[in-house]
């Protein structure tokens, strides 16, 4: 891949640190964005005369920094050809996807408070549902196969109603019943990503979605950040250079719990819409929100970019309840449809007519039981913080379920081990990032469980992780 002057001119934004000269400055801002995947191996830099001129720089100070980053293994130059980087802005590939997803994932052993999955006990009438599924259901199903390959009917009307409600123009041809948001995001990404261009997402992201972007041959585009959440402003220019197949972003964000305020959701769907990139916009915990109101979804804004809705009920009802969807526009919805009917031949029947019950009739109240339970949650972790001594730093988050939690000087990947060992698991900071380093002093805490549990875990993870 060949990347222009004018585009990397655009991308180095505010690159002149005002430290050391300018040649260090420039070289250092090239090894940033090749750090975050912005700049891939094998990527063509442009001449250092076509540089030069485009930054309004000597070509003394363009060939300076290429010199530096020839020295330290960042570029690789033949004779006649273009300046290209090297084997050592490879990115993420030093940790595999399999290693990234395993660190959320609960262990096999049951742990004291397992803390490293953000998933949520069962909502009583999930429980209730369980335990006598005749007050929930009618009984059809013992008439019928058991199948619903293509989603349950009842099921994708219900998917409609909630979306229309919410400010989506959501038809039943548009809907794709899946088991939970993990496969609705992988089957997105793996549908509209590629190899040729890379995917664009937050600079600490779910770890879910690296499985997918790997199965799509493409690779993770880092979006910069700032501690409110996306850093609008940066993240468009790199959509303007890059010009990615696919955005991915998440409301609330995972793992900051940060929220994109409407006129940014439009700047940055504007941008998109003119560099032709598809936004996937995973609400699996959109509903979430701690304080105000739940964001709009990106495809009610009325914007001119193609957006991809991915929800579900796990979030709110229950981890095990496996039903989620996407919204798509009907071509790209048939096509994933059969496509999960291939893989799975649907989600199980049983649990489709129970979420058509859940979603028509008790999610209001459900959503507003879980979010009292995570509030008190909340309260009850941040007090065992204190109480304990901790010089933790976290944002109070604007909506989701978990703190994203800076130890200072610390190291993530050790905190996590001693915690693993004292029997309460967290996911490493490292498992969401994009960035190398985003998260080496950060870890996730998840606050669904109950205040009793959450102070159990702060005091044994202050006393034998800390």
């Amino acid at each position: 891949m060949r990347t222009t002057a004018d585009q990397l001119r655009d991308v180095l934004d505010h690159w002149q640190s005002g430290t050391g000269p300018l040649y260090s400055q420039l070289a250092d801002a090239i090894v940033s964005l090749a750090e975050a995947g912005s700049l891939d191996h094998g990527t063509k830099l442009p001449s250092e005369r076509a540089l030069a001129e485009a930054l309004h720089l000597s070509r003394n100070t363009v060939t300076a920094a290429y010199q530096r980053l020839r020295d330290d293994e960042w570029l690789e130059v033949r004779p006649g050809a273009a300046p290209t980087l090297g084997a050592r802005a490879r990115g993420l590939e030093g940790m595999s996807y399999q290693d990234r997803f395993a660190k959320i994932l609960p262990g096999t052993r049951a742990p004291l408070v397992g803390l490293s999955s953000a998933c949520p006990p069962a909502a009583p009438i999930v429980t209730q549902a369980l335990h006598s599924p005749g007050a929930i259901l009618d009984g059809a199903l013992a008439g019928s196969t058991g199948y619903a390959a293509l989603g349950d009917p009842e099921l994708v009307r219900a998917v409609v109603e909630h979306l229309r409600a919410r400010g989506i123009a959501a038809r039943p041809d548009e809907i794709v019943i899946t088991a939970g948001g993990q496969q609705a995001l992988w089957l997105a990404v793996t549908a509209l990503a590629g190899p040729s261009c890379p995917v664009a997402m937050e600079a600490v992201a779910y770890p879910g979605v690296f499985d997918a972007i790997t199965s799509a041959g493409s690779r993770p585009l880092a979006l910069p950040m700032a501690p409110d959440g996306l850093d609008v402003p940066a993240a468009i220019k790199l959509i303007r250079a890059a010009r990615p197949d696919v955005a991915y972003l998440t409301s609330f964000q995972n793992p900051t719990g940060t929220v994109l305020g409407t006129d940014e959701a439009e700047q940055f769907l504007a941008a998109a819409a003119a560099a032709g990139t598809t936004v996937i916009d995973d609400r699996i915990t959109g509903e979430l929100a701690l304080t105000g109101t739940p964001p709009t979804p990106l495809a009610a804004l009325g914007s001119d970019a193609t957006v991809v809705t991915i929800g579900g009920l796990s979030k709110v009802f229950w981890g095990g309840m496996r039903i989620g969807w996407l919204h798509a526009n009907s071509t790209l919805a048939t096509q994933l449809r059969n496509r999960k009917a291939a893989m799975d031949l649907g989600s199980p029947a049983f649990f489709q007519q129970m979420a058509t019950v859940l979603l028509t009739e008790h999610y209001d109240a459900t959503l507003a039981w879980r979010l009292d339970a995570m509030r008190e949650s909340l309260a009850a972790t941040v007090d065992a913080i204190v109480e304990h001594g901790l010089d933790w730093e976290f944002r109070t988050p604007d909506g989701g379920p978990c703190l994203w939690v800076r130890i200072p000087g610390g190291n993530a990947e050790r905190f996590a081990a001693r915690a693993s060992d004292a029997g309460v698991p967290v996911a490493p900071g490292t498992a969401f990032e994009v960035v190398p380093g985003a998260g080496a002093e950060y870890f996730r805490l998840p606050f669904y469980l109950s205040p009793e549990e959450m102070r159990l875990g702060v005091k044994v993870l202050a006393e034998r992780a800390a």
